[in-house]
């Protein structure tokens, strides 16, 4: 690729740091970009873009059919003032607050305004707590943990199991429609406002009101519970708009398709609250990366031609594999896309590498990549790329009012925050606030990195893993987990959309291989017996093909911290329900590892059957 083709345009400012190396070879960075002044209440946002822009849509639910419902900015005020002006009269406060079953949805966003916007905290739990559990043991412990004062479920009878569950609590239960389980509807809460006392409920919210709870994913034990503040969330927008998305509503309006949910941090906070800062159109995708509904989301990018497209690098690797056969789903892609983004996991350089070969074919020029690094306990925000770069695997440079702290561990830095936009302490659980923050107040999030190049700090961080996933060989090498499964992801494309890393007190790395889509029909159509977890692919085509790929990739990854003894593909999809992967497409490596034992012991059989991959 030629690297002296220009990229799209981006009008964002140059990395702007200072760096202080302390005695104990710790590191501080901040932005010397100043935060200045911020919102307090959130709903400044979409106060201003309603005033500004009443009839533009705010949010519009894709669907197969033609016609698509769109909520606009006048519309969306108004509903949540008449959502406050209920939720005022019937005693709702900071101590009450909202239980929300549901996905993204035009009732979850009203809900969600009317709430927050008075000092009304809501607490969007993963819908997989409702509907993919036996017991509801996440949803009870969550329910317990904030006791809400209402329940509120998009369908009575899809979460009917869920709010049975939860009998015996006292609590309101609005659903939209199905079962109404001795509630109330949406429709009941949409009552005259009361302009004055919505708007004076309005001015008693500040900085520290809490606006949101939001669950963790649970990956290990019962969820965490992060207070999420009205500072928190109006310090990340400003943080967003000084130095990677500015606000131009009429020059530079957003169309963005987005799938995120918001139970999450990123959906929920990160995308949902910059589109309402931006005036922006946010079109929600009724498609995800997944295998059988992808396909949605496709068919969504040739009709809206987003200005801006996000996801996990999941998703970049089924759009791909689409855009280099589809013609039109390019020239629908590239029409006014200005910045491709990613989270969640660190994309591979080769699909960089393959979406940059598109962009000057159909553009003449590159496609600027951003991505950062945050979490659920930051608001999303802490690092970003947010200029021109060439290679992946960044998570950039502290945004404006960050400090971040770099703890030397083994050859790499563990990274810690502070910040207006990072909690203070997990929500009813002390304990677990003493042990996530240290003793000058930076969180410690447990993620390592490394700086890009030594000589020129400005260049930003590198994500090199989390520190707990790190393992030793039995002859004491140390296998960096994030780099390495980087690495192999690269050298594995296109046939892989992840791996596992095994062989933490073995003699040898060994991989379990999660392949595409593709990969996995083939398998299929050969008589491929999907058993559970146990499950492998064993067609030969496909083991030839990765061999292949893993044979040229040792020619370069000799060491024994490098080096792929072992491998086989898995044949059963990652599981949700057993916190193999999250509502974002993240793959928990520990537990992949724990719920798939077998196939690890497989991996190291000294009489090892075909289907496992052995290098020498």
């Amino acid at each position: 690729m030629n690297n002296a083709i220009p990229f799209r345009q981006m009008n964002r400012p140059e990395p702007d740091i200072s760096v202080e190396k302390n005695s104990d070879g710790s590191y501080l960075i901040h932005s010397n970009i100043a935060i200045g002044e911020f919102e307090t209440n959130a709903a400044s946002f979409w106060l201003r873009s309603a005033e500004e822009f009443p009839d533009r849509p705010f949010l519009v639910k894709c669907g197969p059919n033609e016609d698509w419902p769109e909520l606009t900015y006048g519309e969306a005020r108004d509903k949540a003032n008449q959502i406050s002006t209920w939720l005022l009269s019937k005693g709702y406060s900071e101590d009450t607050p909202i239980l929300i079953l549901s996905s993204n949805s035009f009732a979850h966003a009203l809900l969600a305004m009317g709430a927050m916007q008075i000092g009304v905290p809501i607490v969007p739990v993963s819908p997989s707590f409702s509907l993919m559990s036996r017991n509801f043991e996440k949803l009870k412990y969550a329910t317990d943990l904030v006791q809400p004062k209402m329940i509120f479920a998009e369908d009575g009878n899809v979460f009917a199991n869920a709010i049975n569950a939860l009998d015996g609590n006292d609590f309101d239960v609005v659903t939209v429609g199905g079962d109404r389980h001795g509630g109330i509807t949406f429709d009941d809460i949409l009552v005259t406002a009361d302009d004055g006392a919505v708007s004076a409920a309005r001015s008693r919210v500040e900085h520290d009101t809490l606006a949101k709870i939001l669950f963790t994913s649970g990956s290990t034990g019962m969820p965490k519970a992060v207070p999420n503040t009205h500072r928190m969330i109006c310090a990340g927008q400003k943080m967003q708009e000084l130095v990677s998305e500015p606000r131009d509503p009429i020059g530079d309006q957003s169309y963005v398709l987005d799938w995120l949910p918001w139970h999450h941090t990123f959906g929920g906070n990160v995308n949902f609250f910059s589109i309402i800062r931006l005036a922006g159109t946010l079109y929600m995708d009724d498609g995800k990366p997944i295998p059988g509904l992808f396909e949605r989301t496709i068919e969504n990018i040739k009709r809206i031609r987003p200005s801006r497209y996000s996801s996990v690098p999941t998703a970049y690797s089924f759009l791909l594999d689409r855009m280099e056969k589809d013609e039109e789903l390019v020239d629908a892609f590239f029409d006014r896309v200005k910045i491709c983004q990613y989270g969640g996991a660190a994309l591979s350089q080769e699909l960089f590498e393959r979406m940059q070969v598109l962009a000057i074919k159909h553009t003449k020029m590159r496609m600027p990549f951003g991505t950062g690094w945050g979490s659920t306990e930051t608001t999303g925000m802490g690092t970003a790329v947010y200029w021109e770069e060439d290679r992946v695997g960044l998570i950039g440079v502290p945004y404006s009012g960050v400090q971040v702290k770099l703890v030397p561990v083994s050859n790499k830095f563990e990274i810690r925050i502070k910040g207006p936009h990072v909690h203070t302490g997990y929500y009813k659980r002390p304990d677990l606030t003493e042990e996530y923050f240290d003793s000058d107040g930076f969180y410690c999030m447990g993620d390592a990195v490394n700086f890009m190049d030594l000589d020129e700090l400005e260049r930003g961080l590198v994500f090199s893993g989390r520190v707990s996933e790190d393992f030793k060989l039995a002859n004491g090498t140390w296998v960096e987990t994030g780099s390495l499964r980087l690495n192999l992801i690269d050298a594995l494309d296109p046939l892989v959309r992840d791996v596992v890393i095994a062989g933490h007190d073995r003699e040898n790395v060994g991989i379990l291989i999660v392949p595409n889509e593709a990969v996995m029909k083939q398998a299929g159509e050969n008589g491929f017996a999907a058993d559970g977890v146990t499950s492998v692919v064993d067609t030969p085509s496909i083991l030839d093909a990765i061999k292949g790929k893993l044979d040229r990739y040792h020619t370069e990854n000799g060491g024994k911290s490098r080096f792929v003894a072992h491998a086989l593909v898995m044949g059963a999809p990652l599981s949700a329900d057993s916190n193999e992967i999250t509502d974002k497409q993240y793959i928990n490596q520990s537990a992949v590892l724990e719920n798939r034992a077998e196939l690890v012991e497989r991996l190291y059989n000294e009489v090892s059957p075909p289907e496992i991959l052995q290098f020498k």
